[in-house]
């Protein structure tokens, strides 16, 4: 059938049954959904086993998690798996802020922003398990998230040619394309020849569906013919960033040669701190000053000037 039920809850023979857990009991509920619902409502009184936070997790990530921006349902799906360790096998009602703030220090213990991210995403599941008349409440509502410092890395133009002289050409087109619109680095490794355009560069933020068309610049120009010096490029190459195969990158191969760029970076002497890829979008932002939130793609002012303007200010003495 088409429409969604609550977890273990079956049509069967023109009403709606709920089946128990262990004992695969059939119980049940009446033949609309007005009445299974209230008599959902009545096993809960009752203590009747409704289902685990797995079932729910479950459920939400067929349902809610494939409505978000792509980059956000890869997150939310690693997410959920840690969630689903601690918290799977508890019933929802039975999840109090006590536990959840036991889960954060644990985590928090070698990775803050991630448990940050984490009880951010639980409170999403109980915000849901409210709308499904599971639960009342929102224990996650009154638990702090740890404080995050944001990063203040800012790349300076040395640092910044003195990896790109060492970079291969297809990574320096990936720096230079970073560097000059602010995209991310799962944007960039998405970019495709056919996409190319007479006005410029198209690109739909993975991260939040925000549409953009980069216009053409000599700086743009040079950074796409840039990779067209890839050692195996031909025509058949339909990645703009492609890897030593000629195929897209993925992140993770992404990610190894840009440390094995950093590590030639120091090894070399060329830079005395390492930068992440991303700190090249910090830049931009940084170096376009008052355009910074446009080209970053942001609808709001805030999280430019907290998290992406890092140059530092300049400010003239009073005498």
């Amino acid at each position: 059938m088409s429409r969604k039920l609550p977890p273990r809850v079956y049509q069967k023979h023109g009403a709606f049954y709920f089946v128990t857990n262990p004992d695969r009991k059939w119980i049940r509920l009446g033949q609309t959904e007005s009445e299974m619902y209230r008599a959902l409502a009545k096993l809960k009184s009752t203590d009747v086993h409704l289902g685990e936070m797995s079932e729910y997790f479950e459920r939400y990530e067929k349902e809610i998690i494939p409505t978000k921006a792509p980059r956000t349902q890869t997150d939310n799906l690693a997410e959920i798996k840690n969630l689903r360790q601690a918290f799977g096998k508890m019933r929802p009602e039975h999840i109090k802020p006590k536990h959840i703030y036991a889960y954060m220090d644990a985590r928090g213990a070698t990775a803050k922003t991630r448990a940050n991210r984490e009880k951010s995403l639980l409170s999403s599941v109980f915000s849901s398990l409210i709308r499904w008349g599971v639960v009342e409440d929102n224990p996650c509502k009154n638990v702090k998230n740890f404080q995050e410092k944001a990063r203040d890395r800012y790349v300076e133009d040395w640092e910044y040619e003195a990896v790109l002289s060492l970079a291969s050409p297809v990574l320096a087109a990936a720096m230079e394309i970073a560097s000059t619109t602010g995209m991310r680095q799962g944007d960039i490794l998405n970019l495709r020849y056919a996409d190319l355009t007479e006005n410029g560069v198209p690109v739909t933020q993975n991260k939040t569906g925000k549409k953009q068309i980069f216009e053409w610049t000599p700086a743009l120009k040079a950074a796409i013919e840039s990779a067209k010096h890839h050692p195996r490029h031909a025509d058949s190459i339909i990645y703009i960033i492609a890897n030593e195969r000629g195929q897209q990158y993925t992140s993770e191969g992404f990610k190894c040669n840009w440390q094995r760029l950093m590590n030639k970076a120091l090894e070399t002497g060329a830079i005395k701190e390492r930068f992440t890829f991303h700190d090249l979008r910090a830049k931009a932002g940084s170096d376009a000053e008052e355009n910074a939130q446009k080209l970053l793609g942001h609808a709001s002012a805030t999280t430019t000037r907290r998290v992406y303007e890092r140059k530092p200010s300049k400010v003239k003495p009073i005498r």
